[in-house]
């Protein structure tokens, strides 16, 4: 069987969501983990809170596209970590939900797709999913991981790539 679009995209965005939950449950962990949420590496960058939720967010933008739906909007109420982990889980659902046959019909299905406040694109779904959003995903999570080692959360490179690997 050749690699598709959905092992590309829909699996690699699983581990990713994965890898996020599983260095979150090891910061829960920390006796000052109330404050994590709202840690940041820099003053004007969002704090860790916001990573999950852009993360998640682009997760689902990325299910929708390549499904061909309406991406559902996340409300920004991640204050603690059940609400994290249920943000977290209700997006691995809906990436789980995912139909693998649908997600490789639309490989090549050019929509338009925002650049910027006044730059729209036609793209393709494998061209949106590895140009905009993996790299998003990919991003926030590996900011949500700077955050945690910066407030001294534990972190090695085996964390970064729990979620890619059976437990």
């Amino acid at each position: 069987m050749s690699y598709t679009l959905y092992d590309g995209t829909i699996v690699v965005a699983q581990s990713l969501l994965k890898t996020l939950s599983h260095v979150l449950h090891k910061a829960e962990q920390r006796p000052d983990s109330s404050t994590l949420l709202e840690a940041r590496i820099y003053e004007d960058m969002y704090p860790l809170s916001d990573q999950v939720r852009l993360a998640t967010q682009f997760s689902e933008n990325l299910v929708a596209r390549l499904t061909g739906r309406e991406p559902v909007t996340f409300e920004n109420n991640l204050t603690t970590f059940a609400t994290v982990y249920e943000r977290i889980e209700t997006t691995l659902k809906v990436l789980n939900d995912a139909d693998k046959d649908v997600v490789n019909e639309h490989t090549d299905v050019l929509a338009a797709t925002r650049l910027g406040p006044e730059t729209t694109v036609q793209m393709s779904g494998a061209m949106y999913a590895h140009s905009i959003v993996l790299p998003n995903i990919y991003f926030h999570l590996t900011t949500a991981y700077g955050i945690l080692r910066k407030e001294g959360v534990p972190l090695g490179k085996r964390d970064y790539y729990a979620g890619f690997f059976p437990q």
